[in-house]
């Protein structure tokens, strides 16, 4: 779990605008950006300078061009190497923006590599990188869309974030500890029992005999696949689904977790804070 004292504390994205651009310039702007993390995903492109990157525990050289890409929850910092100035823009963004609901097809059998605690992107994605000059190209579109602050950018902003992780994707530089090529065939009858019955009592064993495994080989293929116990996956489209629900004005919180499959208000409220970083009261108010 990340140390609360180093969370930052600004707030980089809304309901109504779910991302924030920045221009850095080190050392004009500030003499370095130093160790912290964000509930958001972050993606940066350099324009001039050197500098270093810290990352978790890894410590990455960046040089003008290479593009950077930090997943949720990540430690990291920035400084500058040599005399000249780094320049870079970057953006931070919530995760619906790609993820969406997690119980469609696109973040089950595609995206949620991303969002898998083992998964890890080569970096930095540079000119050795296949299909390089493609994501390249996209990201400076990206940030030119950003600073447009129109509804026509930020629906901009959403296709080029989607096409730049498809092409990391597709350039096979994201890893996990086994390979994400396997079959999820034989989990996806699970998938679907959730996606239409998460508002009903579900038990492992009601899963595991959808996919007609035990109940321990069934556990275990889940979360080789995706990345989640079964458990935090059905929480995970639960409060996806209460949400959506809480952005009717008129819903109560209480009818929301009830709609969702909850039975009590208190773990409700818990696990909604934990995936969202919010009470259901203050997520209404963000709305």
């Amino acid at each position: 779990m990340m140390d609360k004292n180093t969370e930052e504390k600004k707030k980089h994205s809304s309901a109504y605008v779910p991302y924030s651009p920045y221009r850095g310039v080190i050392p004009d702007y500030y003499p370095s950006v130093p160790l912290h993390w964000h509930r958001e995903f972050e993606l940066a492109i350099f324009y001039e300078g050197r500098g270093e990157f810290r990352i978790g525990d890894e410590f990455i050289n960046v040089n003008p061009g290479d593009i950077i890409v930090i997943k949720p929850g990540t430690l990291h910092s920035t400084e500058k190497k040599g005399s000249r100035k780094l320049i870079y823009d970057t953006i931070v963004f919530d995760e619906s923006i790609l993820f969406g609901n997690h119980s469609e097809r696109c973040y089950t059998d595609y995206l949620n590599i991303f969002d898998r605690d083992d998964s890890k992107i080569t970096l930095p994605i540079n000119s050795a990188t296949p299909g390089y000059a493609e994501i390249k190209k996209n990201t400076e579109e990206l940030f030119k869309s950003c600073y447009s602050f129109s509804g026509s950018g930020d629906l901009n902003v959403k296709i080029k974030l989607m096409q730049i992780f498809a092409l990391i994707l597709e350039s096979e530089t994201v890893n996990t500890g086994y390979s994400f090529k396997m079959s999820t065939d034989v989990i996806k009858p699970s998938i679907d029992y959730i996606r239409n019955n998460y508002s009903d009592k579900i038990t492992v064993e009601t899963l595991a005999d959808q996919c007609h495994l035990s109940k321990s080989y069934f556990m275990n293929m889940f979360k080789k696949v995706t990345g989640k116990t079964v458990i935090g996956y059905l929480m995970q489209v639960r409060i996806d689904n209460a949400c959506k629900l809480l952005a009717n004005e008129h819903m109560a919180a209480s009818e929301a977790a009830v709609s969702v499959g909850y039975t009590n208000i208190s773990n409700f409220n818990r696990q909604f804070k934990q995936l969202t970083g919010l009470t259901p009261k203050e997520f209404k108010k963000r709305r």
